[in-house]
């Protein structure tokens, strides 16, 4: 039976974001938890959905008990099999529970549900094209392994180059000045314990000194976002080379800004603006998947 009421969430590293609408698609609140990466903590992604899903019903007037609630949820790491099979073992008090992952959804909300190339590249980075009832995946592989051109890529790339000017291996640069001021670190020693607990959030916190840094003519931070614009070209022009046609493109994220000046201009010319934002789309997800739905990951 169709609940009443839904609830659209779009998860990643840093936070968690929660849209309420009732059956007739009218907004009722919006709400923001804690990150909810399924990958590498699927307990604190719950504990995140539960938590927005809380905040953004205690918006409205209305009692709405969470069992008669449908939840689906656009999450990070959704894209791994096992992490989202473990995921969907959790208790929830929910009357439904879809989870997809975060690039998913928002490839559906910025596109309207229609076909279209969506690049993230916030905390972590990946892509995806939806074309012909289907998505083809690259990138996503997340922060230890992948996720290049992301906050968190960024900023960690940013400490290695803090490291390699403390070492005099590279010449000593405004980024790395502010890398250390930053951290509040006189030693490569101190350095070192002082990101030796750093999650992909924490490192993303260190991007903007990057950015900053860039803005000021800094080389060393000016080559390294633009290597990040250099992937983020390449990943695009291999999803839409899986396509065989040219797809509107959306490139989303917080850092995305930083990087749309540096990629090529034959990309600039298929950017579009995204329609609507990932919780829309997790919302668009439940009546595509009964019509016409497949997933195919090109690795």
């Amino acid at each position: 039976m169709r609940q009443q009421f839904v609830i659209g969430i779009d998860g990643g590293g840093t936070r968690c974001r929660a849209l309420l609408q009732d059956i007739n698609g009218n907004e009722l609140g919006r709400a923001e938890a804690g990150p909810a990466n399924i990958m590498s903590n699927a307990q604190q992604a719950m504990s995140s959905i539960l938590t927005a899903c809380k905040s953004v019903i205690a918006q409205t007037s209305l009692p709405i008990p969470l069992k008669d609630v449908s939840v689906c949820a656009g999450v990070a790491g959704a894209n791994v099999p096992e992490a989202k099979s473990h995921f969907l073992t959790l208790e929830h008090p929910f009357a439904e529970l879809t989870v997809i992952s975060d690039a998913h959804a928002a490839c559906l909300g910025a596109h309207g549900g229609s076909e279209g190339v969506l690049i993230i590249c916030g905390t972590g980075s990946s892509g995806t094209a939806y074309f012909d009832g289907a998505f083809t995946d690259k990138g996503g592989y997340g922060f230890n392994i992948g996720d290049q051109a992301s906050a968190a890529w960024l900023g960690q790339k940013s400490v290695q180059h803090a490291l390699l000017a403390f070492d005099d291996v590279q010449k000593r640069s405004e980024l790395s000045s502010r890398v250390i001021d930053y951290l509040e670190v006189t030693t490569p020693l101190q350095l070192v314990q002082a990101v030796s607990t750093y999650t992909p959030d924490a490192f993303g916190k260190l991007a903007p000194i990057a950015v900053q840094a860039m803005e000021n003519g800094c080389h060393i931070s000016h080559g390294l976002i633009a290597e990040g614009a250099t992937y983020l070209t390449s990943l695009t022009k291999s999803l839409l080379a899986s396509t065989n046609t040219m797809l509107p493109l959306c490139v989303v994220g917080g850092m995305a800004p930083i990087y749309l000046p540096l990629v090529e201009k034959s990309l600039k010319e298929q950017l579009v603006s995204p329609k609507f934002d990932a919780q829309h789309g997790a919302i668009f997800f439940p009546t595509m998947k009964d019509s016409y739905y497949a997933v195919h990951h090109s690795r």
